[in-house]
């Protein structure tokens, strides 16, 4: 009797094992078919080998091969599940060629332990370095790696490592641009604080001292009508003390931009040169006003406008003025022309050109400026279009 229940307890075990499997077959079958999956790990006699299933396409991928820097995932043994674009190019090897490869393989050789020991690091956490990379075809790359454990399910424990890979001579390089950027930022922030400098200097100083000295000439007149015609010259010195000041502020922040837009502040700005300095100007603004443009390019057309005036008004000796401000769909160009004495090549360092074309050049525009003794001179800044 004992025996006889061994053989009918062995059949069904053997029936339950094998239902078993069919349930994992199906499950398997049915992630395969859902494009669930996108490579396997098969476990052989010798090693591990990485199938990849063509044309199963997840969202995190799509995500991943927008990216910049190289994406990668990988097994705990470092082996490459999947990878973006960008990865395959920073290896210059075929994105097939990648895949089912060991990361290792785009590593120095004397860097292979440090690679080991930030992949056992990161199946417990995140943690980066610098590997000295070797690329398909053997050239040298720098890279800078970040992995990180990928965790698939709650109950699977560390599943596999996530890495991002960044070419650090493109990073060193973007840190080069950058930094040139801060100092230009910089050196057009101090030519700002020259010009207003100089501007205290040169005009609010000069007018506040014939204040100072009519308030003791008004002390020494002898009769009331002296000092009350004075008084009243002293006024006007005053007033235009006030006017000065605020040229000056308006030069810290353009706050006209703000009150009428850029059109009107460009027009303004042309016409109080005329009436200051007797010039004749002519404006002609195509464009502007059909569509608002970004403020911080506004600012900088209306900054370097203003540079391009005050050198007219310092330096030109010019008699008439004309002023082009046209916009398309693509572009922004500013043209200030005059028919002054103009100067020489190699001479416009004092004219604050400096800071026009840094300014520009923060927002990818430039400044050209065309000039010849006694022939005038012409200052041309062209802006492109954010987005198109």
């Amino acid at each position: 009797m004992i025996r006889k229940r061994k053989s009918l307890r062995r059949p069904q075990t053997g029936v339950e094992e094998l239902r078993n499997r069919l349930h994992a077959a199906e499950d398997t079958l049915r992630a395969l078919q859902a494009g669930e999956v996108d490579a396997l790990v098969v476990t052989g006699a010798r090693a591990e080998r990485v199938v990849t299933l063509q044309g199963a396409e997840l969202p995190y991928r799509i995500l991943l091969d927008q990216m910049y820097a190289g994406a990668v995932t990988l097994t705990l043994d470092g082996a490459i599940v999947y990878c973006n674009r960008r990865f395959a190019d920073i290896a210059r090897t075929p994105l097939e060629r990648v895949i089912g490869s060991a990361l290792g393989r785009f590593v120095a050789r004397a860097d292979q332990p440090a690679l080991a020991t930030l992949l056992e690091r990161a199946s417990q956490e995140r943690i980066g370095g610098e590997l000295a990379g070797r690329a398909g075809d053997g050239t040298p790359v720098p890279l800078s790696v970040t992995f990180a454990p990928l965790r698939l399910a709650e109950r699977s424990g560390v599943s596999g490592v996530i890495g991002v890979v960044v070419d650090a001579t493109e990073r060193k390089q973007q840190e080069d641009l950058r930094n040139r950027l801060v100092e230009q930022v910089m050196a057009a922030q101090e030519e700002e604080r020259g010009r207003i400098a100089r501007g205290l200097h040169d005009e609010t100083g000069q007018s506040l001292t014939a204040l100072l000295v009519g308030l003791r000439t008004i002390e020494e007149s002898r009769t009331v009508a002296e000092a009350v015609e004075l008084a009243h010259q002293l006024r006007g010195i005053a007033a235009q003390t006030l006017e000065e000041v605020g040229r000056l502020a308006r030069g810290l922040h353009p706050s006209i931009l703000d009150d009428v837009g850029l059109a009107a502040a460009v027009t303004r700005r042309v016409q109080e040169l005329a009436q200051l300095h007797g010039v004749a100007v002519d404006v002609r603004i195509e464009g502007i006003d059909a569509e608002p443009l970004p403020p911080l390019l506004q600012t900088t057309v209306y900054r370097v406008l203003q540079e391009a005036l005050t050198n007219v008004a310092r330096h030109a000796r010019a008699r008439s003025v004309s002023v082009r401000l046209v916009r398309d769909q693509a572009t922004v160009e500013l043209r200030v022309q005059d028919d002054g004495i103009g100067f020489e090549p190699g001479d416009d360092g004092r004219l604050g050109l400096r800071g026009m074309r840094e300014r520009a050049e923060l927002l990818g525009g430039s400044v050209e400026v065309e000039s010849q003794l006694g022939a005038g001179t012409t200052i041309m800044a062209h802006f492109h279009l954010r987005g198109t």
